[in-house]
């Protein structure tokens, strides 16, 4: 952010194989044509490959669909309305983004969207449709880590916004386990729980976008 010069800022994940004009163009035009809007996630169709070859029309997003909508089903019932929370194609106004923390890792996306909820509402987020989206398909073990940080990113938000208190400090290690040779092993990642402050934050951006 402080690198780039633009009002609005646009996020892709870079993994996208069907990569199209539309994934930016998409996303900026909710901002240009409408003034309320002042932050846009993107959904699609997201096809997941299954053995041989094989894809399945939908599939996809398999995180959003057992954890993260459930969260927000019990929690913020209003976000339910965004198709594809976890979706790494977003765009938004600098005044906006530059006022929210940033976590490092999986949970940016959820951060972001219940941090823009909390301080200006829903009614500044938008939705586009970019038709469908091919990408990686990630096995299970790795969305089960990409879970743990979500999980430790929505737990810090909701302590912050006094709607639920834990007794206890979260752990910050989370155990898998893989077999060879029909023996079980731990495997154990350190998964931490670390946020970049607000950019509105740091002296040397102010100079530069409020001065």
């Amino acid at each position: 952010m402080h690198v780039l010069k633009g009002d609005i800022i646009v996020y892709i994940d870079a993994d996208i194989k069907n990569i199209h004009p539309r994934f930016v163009y998409g996303l900026i035009a909710p901002l240009i044509m409408n003034k309320k809007i002042k932050y846009v996630k993107a959904f699609y169709d997201r096809p997941i490959a299954l053995d041989k070859g094989v894809v399945r029309s939908t599939g996809g997003g398999r995180v959003t669909e057992l954890l993260i909508r459930p969260l927000l089903s019990l929690f913020f019932p209003d976000l339910t309305q965004i198709i594809q929370p976890l979706s790494g194609e977003y765009a938004g106004y600098r005044d906006v983004l530059d006022k929210i923390p940033f976590p490092i890792g999986y949970g940016v996306e959820t951060s972001m969207i219940l941090d823009i909820y909390n301080k200006w509402g829903l009614d500044v987020i938008g939705q586009v449709d970019l038709d469908r989206r091919v990408h990686r398909n990630q096995e299970t073990k790795s969305l089960g880590r990409m879970s743990f940080g979500i999980l430790n990113t929505f737990f810090d938000r909701i302590q912050k916004q006094n709607i639920l208190k834990l007794n206890k400090k979260l752990f910050n290690e989370m155990i898998q386990y893989s077999i060879k040779d029909n023996i079980y092993k731990p495997e154990y990642h350190k998964i931490e729980n670390i946020e970049r402050q607000p950019m509105i934050e740091v002296n040397e951006y102010k100079k530069k976008f409020y001065n």
